[in-house]
């Protein structure tokens, strides 16, 4: 079924089939939908507007949109894919279940509302959860001085004085690739993170300090941005940006059982795009992964309509 076939109407669960169902409406969504929208395809993206980077102010190494704040992108992307005649809802999906309908319905999928929408295809983009280290101040500054991504947000730092907060395997490489935007930089152990001799030695080696006392809290600034850190010692360390490595949680329970399209999987008829696969996705490899599934999902769809034109069932 593609957009000529019937009027675009709003999200009735009842009666419509759409193409694809996009989950999320960050950058992958969008891109996903967008390609798809511009094929003629009718296609509902469900979100419930909570975006994995809506603690930061701007994106950064995105392509011809440097600086650009994360909400004006979605919102730009959204009017995008609404000029297309995409259709939005606001809605927070709880499952995914595949089907085999005799009307053309491959997958169901439930709200938390309690609605049910009925899809030939889902694109998946719902993202991940960053779950940061328990350090008292860590949490309120995510975004404002506290960063994961060095590439994101480490040239808005250049030499001036920066923090890596270990708390997991390979911190100190975190360090090393920093010391390419400062050589003002502090390597902070805490937690159960241990730092062998060779390790130690290669970062002494680059200038890079390394202070073993703990962190008590990260203090913040009368703007509410990182100013330091105070030690399990007593000690201040001024401080203008921390780098750490939270734990990268998929936003995928709705997924149970769920085959997702791959290798493995090539007849499934859900695919994951942006972080809720790829924790390493940044903005434009989300824009890219999105855009690919769309290319994917359309060409799915039409082998489908093939399939069912030569064996003479119901063209969808």
């Amino acid at each position: 079924m593609t957009q000529l076939d019937a009027p675009q109407l709003a999200a009735d669960t009842d009666t419509q089939l759409w193409d694809t169902i996009v989950i999320g409406a960050g950058p992958a969504g969008l891109s996903a939908a967008l390609m798809l929208t511009r094929g003629r395809r009718r296609v509902l993206v469900l979100d419930h507007g909570v975006p994995r980077n809506r603690f930061t102010d701007h994106m950064h190494g995105v392509l011809g949109h440097e600086g650009l704040a994360p909400g004006e992108l979605r919102r730009i992307g959204r009017a995008e894919v609404e000029a297309h005649e995409g259709i939005f809802d606001d809605a927070e999906v709880t499952t995914v279940t595949p089907v085999a309908a005799d009307d053309g319905t491959r997958v169901r999928i439930a709200t938390k509302d309690g609605r049910v929408f009925r899809a030939r295809t889902v694109v998946v983009a719902t993202g991940l959860r960053d779950e940061l280290p328990n350090v008292p101040g860590l949490r309120a500054l995510w975004g404002r001085g506290v960063y994961a991504c060095p590439f994101c947000d480490g040239y808005e730092h250049r030499d001036r004085p920066i923090a890596v907060l270990a708390t997991g395997d390979h911190s100190d490489m975190k360090a090393h690739l920093l010391r390419q935007w400062s050589a003002d930089l502090v390597l902070l152990v805490n937690g159960s993170f241990t730092l062998g001799e060779a390790e130690a030695r290669a970062l002494a080696a680059r200038g890079i300090r390394v202070e073993r006392s703990g962190v008590d809290e990260v203090l913040s600034s009368e703007d509410g941005r990182v100013r330091g850190v105070r030690l399990a010692n007593g000690t201040e360390l001024e401080l203008e940006a921390i780098f750490t490595n939270p734990d990268f949680v998929p936003l995928t329970g709705m997924l149970e059982a769920v085959e997702v399209r791959g290798p493995e999987h090539p007849d499934a008829r859900v695919w994951v795009v942006g972080n809720a696969g790829d924790a390493r996705a940044n903005v434009p490899v989300s824009i890219g992964q999105g855009a690919a599934a769309g290319g994917d999902v359309a060409f799915a769809l039409l082998m489908d309509e093939i399939a069912a034109a030569t064996t003479g069932g119901a063209q969808q």
